[in-house]
């Protein structure tokens, strides 16, 4: 005999984020099977990702000479002492300046070198900007001389020219230059002469071995980054810190190392205000500084995507792993240049493992990303520099400098799914009735239910459009959605409210829910999810 009707609410749901790596048949109900150009907004909801949008007009300046087009995929900003701004972008084997603001141009620099890569780490430095990278003699931009051109630098540590050995990382730090991971030589680290990147051979410029204080035996630097007095100095498999001042001579002293984590890639090595964030081969990785314990720990922010994240990783050849932290929604997103998917990883509220709630972009495929200090995020793809805003993905066509440029405007995929649901009676036949979602946004659209049974991916659909409810309740008055974003400012009327019911039918031992949508100018995120089911004999 039937028992009487149950209900499983799921309020925020997906709020755990993506979970691929434990088993689905005892899976909390706050994880996510799937969720796709997502993100994990501030009120802890599945919500769609923003768009971008093109801010390069002349994408035609990166086509190579068979005419296909190549990605932007290093940026870096440089402000000089006066406030001047500029956006740097490498692409197609060149360097560029981009405007700011406005849709406006690459504009190619003159450089002294021809490049065979595009993988230039961008360092600002004491009025100069700074560009690195192996195989390639190191440039500076400095616009007391040229703001057209880049140069090679007045002086280069010794013996470094006449060797070809030049430096893959770089970091301005304690009024220093630092370089490190030579060709030939990756376990030199280099700092220059005080508050001047191209000073090689006056007192203050110095050199430290690393291939003595691995504690895990041989190791290469990667990458560097300073934080809270300490030089970091990141190897494969390992990590050392040394204390320092702006005396680097006599007071550089190492402090901790960490054993059997490290950093695979330079450009993964992320700021985010009070910590680092980097990609180790085992996943993302957190370097926390606890003072009290003057200790180093290390949390594991891709835990619950691990498996598929290291098989992603190992596709990639490792200058092509890249991140950018975007701040004002506080996530941390890994580029990842042979798979269309893009891992975002929130961190405004760790789960209870110290791991990041996951979720990805699979849509499109920005290259690289930056944060500029007017506090805005730039991505570089295919066709320039994109700014991250509004609630759809608009990209520029322009074959050629003679043709007039055109926008085409894509809507963005939105898809979530839960894992099984079995109502805490794995046993017993359901017989799912009814699914209710409330969702915020998505004005003009149609939210799609897919549903299936016991672990099946065969889904059943059914389709009901969005249209504001016009109830009462709170919602964001000054949130244009599709522009601005959210913002939190309340009112009395929830007119971007939508309540939908879906009728369904079957019966299994559990069920997988999910709901697809294209996001079209106007923002959609997932505040609540109920499933009605009578529950039917022990099978």
């Amino acid at each position: 005999m039937a028992q009487p009707q149950q209900n499983v609410s799921l309020t925020a749901p997906g709020f755990a984020g993506l979970n691929t790596q434990d088993s689905p048949l005892d899976m909390d109900i706050q994880y996510a099977s799937r969720a796709d150009n997502c993100t994990i907004d501030r009120f802890g909801r599945i919500a769609s990702r923003k768009g971008f949008n093109f801010l390069s007009t002349n994408p035609y300046v990166l086509k190579d000479g068979n005419g296909d087009p190549q990605p932007i995929v290093s940026m870096g900003e440089f402000i000089t002492f006066d406030g001047q701004e500029w956006l740097f972008a490498a692409g197609n084997n060149k360097i560029f300046i981009q405007e700011r603001t406005g849709s406006l141009e690459l504009v190619e620099l003159t450089l002294p070198l021809t490049p065979i890569k595009n993988h230039w780490q961008i360092i600002s430095f004491n009025d100069k900007c700074y560009f690195i990278q192996s195989g390639h003699k190191p440039l500076v931009f400095d616009p007391a001389v040229s703001t057209t051109a880049l140069s090679f630098w007045g002086e280069y540590p010794s013996g470094m020219e006449a060797s070809g050995s030049w430096p893959n990382a770089a970091h301005a730090a304690f009024g220093r230059l630092w370089l490190g991971d030579l060709d030939g030589d990756s376990t030199t680290v280099l700092w220059s002469g005080l508050l001047d990147g191209e000073n090689w051979t006056s007192l203050g410029w110095g050199s430290l071995q690393t291939s003595e204080y691995w504690p895990a035996g041989y190791d290469e630097v990667t990458a560097l980054a300073a934080h809270n007095n300490y030089m970091i100095i990141f190897g494969s498999r390992n990590i050392l810190l040394y204390s320092t001042t702006s005396d680097v001579v006599s007071t550089l002293r190492l402090e901790d190392t960490i054993e059997g984590l490290g950093c695979i890639s330079r450009d993964s090595v992320v700021p985010t205000g009070t910590d680092f964030m980097f990609v180790d081969a085992t996943g993302v990785r957190s370097l926390n500084r606890t003072i009290e314990q003057k200790s180093v720990p290390i949390s594991d922010i891709s835990r619950n995507v691990r498996i598929e994240f290291q098989e992603a990783l190992r596709r990639e050849v490792v200058q092509d792993i890249k991140a950018v932290y975007h701040v004002e929604d506080s996530f941390y997103v890994c580029f990842l240049a042979d798979n269309i998917e893009s891992y975002v990883f929130d961190t405004w509220s760790p789960l209870p493992t110290g791991a990041a709630r996951c979720t990805k972009w699979t849509q499109v495929q920005p290259r690289c990303g930056v944060r500029t200090q007017d506090r805005t995020t730039y991505f570089g793809g295919d066709g320039g520099v994109y700014t991250y805003e509004g609630a759809q993905d608009v990209v520029a066509v322009r074959p050629t400098a003679s043709d007039p440029l055109e926008s085409v405007i894509s809507s963005i995929s939105l898809a979530y799914f839960t894992h099984p649901l079995d109502f805490g009676s794995p046993a017993n036949l359901l017989f799912p009735k009814q699914v209710d979602v409330t969702v915020f946004g998505g004005f003009n659209g149609n939210l799609m239910l897919n549903w299936a049974y016991d672990y099946q991916e065969n889904f059943t659909t059914k389709t009901q459009a969005l249209v504001p409810a016009g109830a009462p309740g709170f919602w964001n008055t000054d949130a244009e959605w599709g522009e601005n974003g959210n913002k939190i400012e309340w009112s009395a009327i929830l007119t971007n409210l939508n309540r939908l019911k879906y009728n369904i039918w079957g019966s299994g031992r559990n069920i997988k829910v999910g709901f697809t949508t294209e996001i079209f100018g106007s923002s959609v995120s997932i505040q609540e999810l109920n499933v009605q089911v009578l529950q039917g004999r022990l099978l």
